[in-house]
């Protein structure tokens, strides 16, 4: 009579075992998507400062998307990989007086 109930009590933590294994919970067994490498390079920091949110929203007015790698440069104008209205990758710069131009 214990027999029967031994074996379902194993088929069951068999059963939950593989249910666990196969969870999307927690993430380790889920596959992951293929990282793409973008062209613009790495997104910037988490946490810019108000000067770099500035001048990214500077960017951004005079038609930009996607801006990413905002230095600030010696002579105070700031550069960055941004994506044009065709979308392609360009070099742009924001000079001290706001005017935003496309740099080689």
């Amino acid at each position: 009579m214990k027999l029967p109930l031994i074996a379902f009590v194993l088929v069951l933590g068999a059963a939950v075992t593989q249910a666990e294994a196969r969870s999307p919970i927690g993430g380790a067994t889920t596959p992951r998507d293929v990282v793409q490498s973008d062209a613009l390079g790495p997104r910037s920091d988490p946490t810019p400062t108000v000067a770099e949110a500035v001048a990214r929203t500077q960017i951004e007015k005079s038609g930009y998307t996607s801006v990413r790698g905002l230095q600030r440069v010696s002579d105070g104008t700031w550069r960055a990989m941004a994506r044009d209205s065709r979308n392609a990758p360009v070099a742009v710069a924001l000079d001290n007086d706001g005017k935003v131009t496309q740099t080689r």
